[in-house]
């Protein structure tokens, strides 16, 4: 039998394979060419939304099939299909609108420039800081948006009103998009709402959806003693749930943790207030996605007319936790046995 060279051989199948790509390329740019006005318009319009598979379905749908793909993908992102309005549909355009006429100084509409298109993604920001020149040594100029603490930087070197994004890692704003995975078909192809349908993810209609900060918490006694009680809280904070801010190539936060134990009638006898820091790299951001952030707080009682009152019946250790990046608190409380 033959032998065939293995580097050829592999150098051929790349160049058929870069072949056929190139092909399939080329002819989805050719039918984006051909698009009637409309289609192309809506095509362009949602850049920022669709996704590479629907692009390609849409193109590949025939212009009689069209406004039926454009109907089905807003009502995959419809967050209330119970409501006339698609709230993701009306925000969407109604931030457009808005990112033109803020940023029409610039070179291209507003809502393609990096300010426009993170505006329009993520909304207004919390805050905005224009740095004076002396801070950025007179050579450029800076806009910071925040979202929840989390900067966003625009560059303008030739201060010319030309912002380019340079903050690239926007992972922490992932749930404030209005990007949001689209809802599947059901199997009978039924839009949301319908039978065999899911609704798609609540999205707020400002700011767009964001987990809501949360927490489990557990109590073990250390040491239970007629002169002194110990115990060790701990609380375990899901990193998705979780908004840092980013300093120098890390992910910051601080939480506050305000513990306050109450005996069985329901009057305090301790209660003291805690800081803990969350201080990860990027890497370990991305890793720890599924896992949770662990704070452990002692508590300890050694007041005999305390512990005489805790002693009568079962304590409850009520439990606040703040995170300072968003500001965000939840409480809880948990039973001292």
């Amino acid at each position: 039998m033959k032998k065939v060279p293995v580097l050829p051989a592999i150098a051929a199948w790349a160049a058929l394979a870069l072949t056929v790509l190139g092909s399939a390329g080329c002819a989805l740019y050719q039918m984006e060419r051909e698009l009637p006005e409309k289609y192309a318009e809506f095509l362009s319009e949602v850049r920022y939304l669709i996704t590479n598979a629907e692009r390609k379905t849409f193109l590949s749908t025939p212009d009689s099939g069209k406004d039926a793909f454009i109907e089905d993908f807003w009502a995959r992102r419809d967050p209330d299909p119970d409501t006339s309005d698609n709230e993701v549909r009306s925000e969407y355009y109604a931030r457009i609108a808005q990112a033109n006429e803020m940023f029409r100084r610039d070179a291209v509409k507003g809502w393609l420039t990096d300010r426009g298109r993170i505006y329009v993604l993520y909304g207004p920001p919390d805050e905005k800081r224009v740095p004076m020149l002396a801070e950025t040594s007179g050579r450029n100029c800076l806009e910071i948006w925040y979202y929840k603490g989390f900067p966003i930087q625009f560059l303008d070197e030739m201060c010319t009103g030309n912002f380019r994004q340079v903050t690239f890692d926007l992972a922490p704003l992932k749930e404030l998009s209005l990007n949001q995975p689209p809802a599947p078909l059901g199997p009978d192809g039924s839009r949301p709402g319908e039978p065999g349908r899911r609704p798609a993810q609540p999205v707020s209609r400002t700011r767009g959806a964001r987990a809501v900060l949360d927490f489990s918490a557990e109590l073990r006694s250390t040491v239970r003693r007629a002169d002194r009680m110990e115990g060790m809280l701990r609380l375990e904070i899901p990193f998705r749930l979780i908004w840092f801010k980013s300093e120098g190539g890390r992910f910051l936060t601080t939480f506050t943790v305000f513990v306050r134990v109450r005996d069985e009638e329901k009057k305090t006898v301790w209660e003291k207030t805690f800081s803990a820091e969350a201080n990860y790299d990027e890497t370990e951001i991305h890793k720890r996605d599924g896992d949770v952030h662990v704070i452990e707080i002692p508590i300890y009682v050694i007041q005999e007319d305390a512990l005489a009152r805790l002693a009568a019946g079962t304590p409850t250790v009520e439990v606040k936790l703040t995170n300072q990046t968003g500001s965000e608190d939840v409480e809880k409380s948990v039973e001292w046995k």
